[in-house]
């Protein structure tokens, strides 16, 4: 199973605002033809600056914990 690494738009509260967008170092976000886009995926560190900039609360960066991953850590 692939790993999602990008953030989330919720398009019910993204009012397009574009503050993701200019907050986002890695230039991850845009608006395109009047909507919130993710343009660049690939380049996404999830930083989550793009999450703590929208002021409608309206993107989210999603992380997976690999109880794996976890364990080998503990170890």
């Amino acid at each position: 199973m692939a790993e999602i690494r990008l953030p989330v738009i919720d398009r019910q509260k993204c009012t397009v605002c574009g503050m993701c967008v200019d907050v986002c170092p890695e230039k991850v976000l845009a608006v395109v033809a009047g909507a919130l886009v993710v343009v660049n995926a690939d380049a996404c560190t999830m930083c989550a600056q793009c999450e703590d900039g929208c002021p409608e609360q309206a993107v989210s960066v999603l992380y997976r914990i690999s109880w794996a991953d976890k364990k080998e850590k503990n170890e």
